[in-house]
Formats: structure tokens, C-alpha cells, sequence
């Protein structure tokens, strides 16, 4: 059973990549992606981490937040993603996510490496069309700790859909 939650999210000012890919290339690219977009944020004053970020419910040591924009689907084919570091100087930022409110489950290290995100994504969707609320823009997933590092069961990311509504 996947469990959906709710929460609103402030305004982000990010540093961004972006690029066209497919699942193959997402996988490849991803992890430096990452890395460039972390040390654009250093160099713009730093990266913000969960301690800065509550709206991720995160507790112990403090992480970077990274947020992975998907216009569409890499499983079907190239789809623009777009990797987010938010960062704290408005000026410094290549553009800002606006608030909004979004549906979201937490993800854990295995189910990314066993191919079950797509059924979390479906999931998410059915909820929020079954609370009788709208997406309003792409989905994203919110990264919160070191994949790397983590063990198969624990919680490494959210995947989220913007919706309206108090769901």
C-alpha cells in the first residue's frame, strides 16, 4: 500500500541543468548532473539543505535538497529533466519555482533500483484524481540524502505531482 501525503512548498530559487533523455541516458546523466548543479549552487553561495528546507520532514544531519523536474516520461522515450539545486540568493538563481502544493510518497533505495517507480507514479496521479484534484505541473522527485551511501530500505527521495486543492 503506498501512502500519499500533502504539503505545501515555498517558492525556490534554484540553479539549474537541463537536458533531453531517455531512461538509458537519465541514468548515465543523473549522478553528475547532480554534482555540476551542486557546485553551481556552492559557487552561488550554497546549496540549501533540509535543516533550511522543512517542508521535506527531514531530521538528523543536514543534506543537500536536490529537485528533478520530468516533462514526460524517459521510460517512453526522451523528455526534458531538469536538475534543481535551491539555493538562498535570489539574485544568483537561474529561474524559481514557484509555491504550490503537491502530493507526495516517499521512496525508498530499492524500489528506485527495481524498476517499481513507475507504479509509485501512477499511484500518485490516481490519488490525486480520486481527492477530485488537479495536476497542475510536472511531476518531480525531491532528493534529500545520499542514494549512494543508503541501504536498500531506506527512504531516499519523494516523488511528487503539484496539485490543487487541500487533499
Amino acid at each position: 500500500m503506498i501512502e500519499v501525503s500533502t504539503r505545501d512548498v515555498p517558492e525556490l530559487h534554484v540553479v539549474t541543468e537541463e537536458r533531453s533523455v531517455d531512461q538509458a541516458a537519465l541514468e548515465a546523466w543523473l549522478p553528475g548532473a547532480m554534482a555540476r548543479v551542486h557546485q553551481a549552487g556552492t559557487e552561488a553561495g550554497g546549496v540549501l539543505g533540509t535543516s533550511a528546507l522543512p517542508f521535506v520532514q527531514r531530521t538528523g544531519d543536514d543534506q543537500s535538497v536536490f529537485v528533478v523536474l520530468y516533462e514526460g516520461n524517459p521510460n517512453e522515450g526522451p523528455t526534458s529533466v531538469e536538475v534543481c539545486a535551491p539555493i538562498a540568493d535570489r539574485a544568483a538563481a537561474a529561474r524559481t519555482i514557484p509555491a504550490h502544493r503537491e502530493a507526495f510518497v516517499r521512496v525508498t533505495k530499492e524500489q528506485a533500483l527495481t524498476g517499481q517507480l513507475g507504479g509509485v507514479y501512477e499511484a500518485v496521479e490516481k490519488w490525486i484524481s480520486d481527492q477530485g484534484l488537479e495536476v497542475t505541473a510536472a511531476p518531480r522527485e525531491t532528493y534529500w540524502t545520499d542514494f549512494g551511501a543508503a541501504a536498500p530500505g531506506d527512504v531516499v527521495f519523494d516523488i511528487s505531482f503539484p496539485c490543487t486543492g487541500r487533499g
